[in-house]
């Protein structure tokens, strides 16, 4: 049986030792690669011996991880959502001895952007996105209702703060606090909350709304078993009527997606909403991966408006995968953990096929 790499954050990979559950359904990468002839190791980077071929793998005997010494898998899936610079590293020499997918990219907002603006066919999904500055914050204020103040490298919502203008008056809300400002007063928190940090001003897309609250939609995009991607699941975060934010560290709620929509769409309009979120997903994540080769799992936020158009809000490498579960889709959810098992597979196989041709 071929073995498969599967690399995890540190926190991860304790809970695992101890047989506490996670956000990563490690059963189903075992479960999974029975089914395609492969073994599951899991790792943190830190767990490379020196030299980097050999590995204190851990293996799932069905109550927890336990450790091995192996040798690293030919092919790994890298799930480290957070490492520090010694862990980057390693993952950087592994990407030049092994194939890493989903390795090291840029996760910036900004660069980003800029990345997939270059495609004229996936502008249209874009919302207005710039770095911040004070005057470009005036010029958006101008423009736009509703405005996003948002760190250009982070996750799960922190950091974010939403602007909402109201007559002369503007609401800044953020995760923990909202205040009524006027504009002046405004800008100043603005400057104290972005500090001398990298910062994006973004256009808030007015989004459909679920139950009298605005919701976002989860979009895994991954590649399959025939190398092309393909939208794996989706489901509605509906957001925190206290911070409007959807993520559900901060109080979101995931509901499946055909439940969201049925409150604001006719039913005959929901399989076209549908292929329109999916069709953009897609295109995105060609882009992105023009860029990236290694990329071969991405989680997506994408807004509708209420004609259903599409729009991108971020692009998240490593999607953490819990809002399906969270949903109750639990076939979505183990498709999230399938495709990337079949894409594995599919790479195993060529290199095996690859070093018959060599050796003929």
């Amino acid at each position: 049986m071929d073995r498969i790499g599967i690399m995890l954050d540190w926190g991860i990979m304790q809970r695992g030792i101890k047989g506490d559950k996670s956000y990563e359904c490690i059963p189903y990468y075992v479960e999974i690669g029975k089914e395609l002839g492969l073994e599951p190791v899991f790792f943190h980077p830190s767990h490379v011996y020196p030299g980097d071929e050999k590995v204190k793998g851990f293996f799932w005997n069905g109550n927890r991880l336990i450790p091995r010494l192996v040798y690293i898998p030919r092919v790994i899936h890298n799930r480290v959502l957070t490492g520090d610079g010694r862990s980057r590293s390693t993952i950087q020499r592994l990407s030049r001895k092994k194939t890493v997918f989903n390795g090291l990219v840029v996760r910036d907002k900004r660069k980003v952007h800029q990345m997939l603006w270059k495609n004229e066919q996936i502008r249209q999904h874009l919302p207005h996105t710039v770095p911040y500055s004070g005057e470009q914050l005036r010029q958006f204020l101008d423009k736009y209702r509703i405005v996003y103040v948002k760190p250009s490298i982070g996750s799960v919502g922190i950091g974010v703060a939403r602007i909402e203008r109201h007559g002369n008056e503007y609401r800044f809300i953020s995760s923990k606090k909202q205040r009524s400002l006027t504009r002046n007063q405004l800008l100043g928190v603005v400057r104290k909350w972005v500090g001398n940090k990298r910062f994006l001003i973004q256009q808030g897309i007015p989004l459909a709304r679920y139950r009298g609250k605005t919701f976002d939609i989860r979009v895994s995009v991954q590649k399959n078993g025939e190398r092309e991607w393909t939208v794996s699941g989706l489901v509605a975060k509906v957001a925190n009527q206290q911070n409007k934010l959807s993520n559900l560290s901060r109080g979101g709620r995931a509901v499946p997606l055909t439940e969201a929509i049925a409150e604001t769409f006719p039913p005959e309009a929901h399989p076209q909403i549908v292929e329109k979120i999916s069709e953009a997903a897609v295109k995105i994540a060609k882009q992105y991966g023009n860029h990236f080769p290694s990329l071969a799992d991405l989680g997506m936020d994408m807004g509708i408006d209420d004609q259903g158009n599409p729009y991108l809000i971020e692009v998240n490498v490593r999607d953490q995968r819990y809002s399906f579960f969270k949903a109750g889709e639990k076939a979505m959810f183990k498709q999230t953990y399938r495709h990337p098992m079949e894409y594995a597979h599919t790479l195993i196989y060529e290199q095996r096929a690859r070093k018959k041709r060599q050796l003929a």
